[in-house]
């Protein structure tokens, strides 16, 4: 009896020794084995868990975040990158997708270009693509917009808009002022809406009637426009025949700095009278330099 009991308890021992052996063995072999992290992008998360378990590596959701571009589940991005060596056991960590987000568009219809992006800017939205046409509305009205106003579920986070250029500008044949008187060409002008640019003042002494137009730009029967400055040259009698000193000054100007550009009109008033000597448009922060030749005393 006292022999068999002996016999037990060393074959017990010999099993618990081959049972830490074993396990040693396994663990030592699998701590060493490696696996390569697959590419998730773009999985549903339940079939990448199944993938990654049957290779022996498991799955851990860090985040999720709005894709209109990976539908809902589906994996964002992942850290190992795919192809890294993992020992089995490890984590890969992924980003889930939460689908597109539902946002209702605002309504920006009606409104100017940059006010219509400043509201959806604040609805976590951009302007896409902005297309102009000729409208009867102010230039940079919104006409219309795509989505649709109070849509959801938008695929893209931009809205595309179409904006007004303006009324199409009608086109002139330009009349004939040479021999004009310039303030009857100056009426004649601003009733065809056309604007008039530089006024330059020349001395003529041969029978020429003062204050008459000798040259113009664009030349008679040119096609102009409302966008189309008409530069004028008109007769003065010389300061030795009126005895009325004329003075030539320099004149700089800056346009203030804005969003839009602006009309610039510049007028003199002296003895000549009241004229418009300078009518363009421009630039926000351009510079304006030109003489400027006053008879007698401006006022």
């Amino acid at each position: 009896m006292r022999r068999y009991l002996k016999f037990m308890v060393k074959f017990i021992g010999l099993l618990i020794v081959f049972y830490i052996a074993a396990r040693i063995t396994i663990w030592l072999a699998t701590s060493g084995h490696t696996v390569t992290a697959p590419d998730l992008q773009g999985k549903n998360v339940v079939d990448a868990l199944k993938e990654v378990g049957k290779i022996g590596l498991d799955l851990r959701v860090v985040r999720e975040e709005y894709d209109s571009a990976v539908p809902r589940n589906g994996i964002l991005g992942q850290d190992p990158k795919p192809g890294v060596e993992l020992k089995v056991d490890r984590n890969i960590e992924v980003v889930v997708s939460l689908g597109a987000r539902d946002i209702a568009i605002p309504d920006v219809r009606g409104t100017t270009l940059r006010k219509a992006e400043l509201i959806l800017k604040q609805n976590g939205l951009s302007a896409g693509l902005t297309t102009r046409v000729h409208a009867h509305e102010e230039e940079g009205t919104i006409l219309s917009q795509n989505p649709m106003p109070l849509t959801v579920d938008v695929r893209e986070n931009a809205v595309d808009l179409l904006a007004s250029a303006g009324p199409r500008l009608s086109v002139y044949s330009m009349p004939d002022l040479i021999g004009m008187d310039f303030n009857q060409a100056v009426a004649l002008l601003e009733s065809a809406r056309l604007p008039i640019g530089n006024v330059r003042y020349e001395v003529y002494t041969e029978g020429v009637v003062e204050n008459r137009v000798l040259n113009q730009s664009p030349a008679f029967g040119y096609p102009v426009s409302q966008e189309t400055p008409v530069s004028l040259v008109v007769h003065r009698e010389s300061s030795a025949q009126t005895g009325v000193t004329v003075t030539r000054i320099p004149f700089s100007y800056r346009i203030p700095f804005g969003l839009m550009p602006v009309d610039a009109d510049l007028f003199v008033e002296d003895r000549q009278g009241r004229r418009r000597v300078f009518s363009e448009r421009k630039l926000p922060g351009s510079l304006i330099e030109l003489p400027l030749e006053i008879s007698g005393k401006a006022v």
